[in-house]
């Protein structure tokens, strides 16, 4: 369960930006959007939030810095010294050159076995050359618990924990194998010995971005396919959108090349993503699961669609979609979700947004975050105030800044009676900023 993620120096983001997913005050509709930890510390979470903002103003790019981090995690304990990261620091003014890109995240962990839950905390700094500072700390939910650090780097200065391995010396070994590329954390993590960093790793793992403009409908397919998701889930959750479905068939796309061709270009396209940073996915397109939905006639018979030739591009995209949603709703995990209003009618958002804000459909405290330009989610029956965030550029540094609805005067409170208050007329009249400023009164 996501607590809060601070992001500085990425892309449009110059100053550390902080997202928070805590709520920021009482609501007197006590079981309205909160999610419950258990945890005196930090007692709620929300379920929801929702960036607005104009085009080009940085609004995926708070999303993508949190995929950023899950990539450096997934792949650094494999990176070489000479290595280097792909660099996203804010060009547009010079300072932010020589600065590192800093990263802060807070989350929540359950151990199901102790039945202990934990506080955790993952600070990283880098430059495209070197992990610069790393430091990871854990608290837990038992009464009179200490904050125990289990990781503190400072370039190449790094101390563990000892509750991490219970040889010494193992720790000294390892601690003088890690480079600069790596961070401690994916690296100790990747090692079979040490399993204390599981639940971390496996936090990031589940964590998942998607777009709807870009997700292959292949994943949900797979997914049913492979038993992760059951059928009949997904056929609830379309049919819930009026698409009238009566049956899915996931049959494989046969092969465009001979079959004694196939194992040639997959090694060839494999060796041409690797070289090429090419996102791996494009390997099976030629070869991906086919979606087929089967629908009633008038007559009564069953008619066969092809997903990608017969259906429209809002079933596409649901379909495409509805597979992460499912599993996240199923693991717990966080769900981070690019310009969810591509291709979807405002009322199918709200049926989304409500899956994760009723404790029926999400009972293991799964999180939605999304970016929109559907005002319409800026309605209190639908979204506390502090569930909804803007992002606007300044107009002297070009830096992304990132606010809540909840900061503004007579937004710091929900109760029944203001809870079907409209606010998107006031968004666009320019009341909280975060539009764009377009004037084509002259002419284009």
């Amino acid at each position: 369960m996501l607590l809060e993620f601070s992001v500085a120096n990425f892309r449009s983001i110059g100053e550390e930006q902080t997202l928070y997913m805590q709520p920021a005050f009482k609501s007197k509709d006590e079981d309205h959007n909160i999610l419950e930890t258990g945890i005196r510390r930090e007692p709620q979470a929300l379920p929801v939030v929702a960036i607005l903002g104009a085009n080009a103003s940085g609004k995926s790019n708070i999303l993508k810095a949190m995929s950023f981090l899950k990539e450096i995690l997934s792949d650094s304990a494999s990176r070489q010294k000479n290595d280097l990261y792909d660099d996203y620091r804010f060009k547009l003014n010079a300072e932010y050159k020589e600065k590192p890109t800093s990263f802060n995240i807070k989350f929540l962990d359950r151990d199901s076995q102790e039945d202990t839950s934990y506080i955790l905390e993952y600070e990283l700094t880098l430059l495209p050359s070197k992990i610069v500072k790393e430091k990871l700390s854990s608290v837990s939910s038992i009464k009179g618990a200490r904050k125990k650090t289990l990781i503190d780097r400072s370039e190449k200065k790094i101390s563990l924990h000892s509750s991490i391995y219970r040889k010494k010396n193992f720790l000294e070994v390892w601690k003088a194998d890690i480079n600069n590329q790596q961070t401690a954390l994916a690296y100790l993590g990747n090692k079979g010995e040490i399993d204390i960093f599981n639940p971390v790793l496996y936090w990031f793992r589940n964590y998942n971005f998607i777009s709807p403009t870009t997700e292959p409908t292949f994943f949900t397919s797979g997914y049913v396919e492979d038993g992760i998701i059951n059928k009949a889930e997904i056929l609830n959750l379309l049919n819930s959108a009026d698409i009238n479905i009566e049956d899915l068939n996931i049959l494989p796309r046969e092969s465009i090349l001979p079959q004694e061709l196939n194992d040639t270009f997959d090694s060839l396209l494999a060796k041409t993503i690797e070289h090429y940073d090419i996102e791996e996915s494009i390997i099976y397109e030629y070869k991906q699961l086919r979606a087929e939905f089967i629908h009633t006639s008038t007559s009564g018979h069953n008619i066969l669609f092809d997903l990608q030739k017969d259906e429209s591009e809002g079933t596409k995209t649901l379909y495409a979609i509805s597979g992460r949603i499912i599993l996240s709703l199923t693991l717990g995990s966080p769900l981070a979700v690019d310009e969810l209003d591509s291709s979807l009618h405002p009322y199918l958002i709200r049926k989304i947004i409500q899956l994760f804000t009723n404790k029926k459909t999400n009972p293991k405290g799964a999180q939605l975050i999304f970016t929109t330009h559907d005002v319409t989610v800026m309605d209190k029956s639908l979204l506390r105030p502090d569930e909804i965030y803007f992002t606007e550029k300044d107009k002297e540094t070009f830096e992304t800044k990132l606010y809540s609805l909840a900061e503004f005067k007579g937004m710091g409170s929900v109760s029944k009676n203001d809870r079907g208050e409209k606010l998107y007329k006031d968004y666009l009249n320019g009341r909280f900023g975060a539009v764009p400023e377009v004037d084509w009164e002259g002419g284009i």
